[in-house]
């Protein structure tokens, strides 16, 4: 099964790959400002953040189904329980 990449998948390579590149030319004396680092790494963070939002709204979603299957289920059960 082949798994898609999205967007955001490279946007957050990318922006980790740059945060480092600016933290090592800072640490290294070269151009990176601080502003720049702040900005890429406060990107970095709300791209992880949207990801794992969307994750975690796919997850409540699954939960509640699966507490709406468990619901119906017992129900079925206790149908045929009292129907004898």
């Amino acid at each position: 099964m082949i798994k898609r990449i999205s967007w955001i998948d490279i946007a957050i390579v990318i922006l980790f790959i740059l945060a480092v590149y600016f933290i090592l030319t800072r640490i290294f004396g070269h151009s990176a400002t601080d502003i720049t680092i702040s900005v890429t790494l406060f990107t970095l963070v709300g791209g992880l953040l949207y990801k794992l939002n969307r994750e975690f709204g796919e997850f409540k979603m699954i939960t509640m189904n699966s507490f709406n299957n468990l619901k119906d289920d017992i129900n079925e059960i206790k149908n045929k329980l009292y129907k004898k």
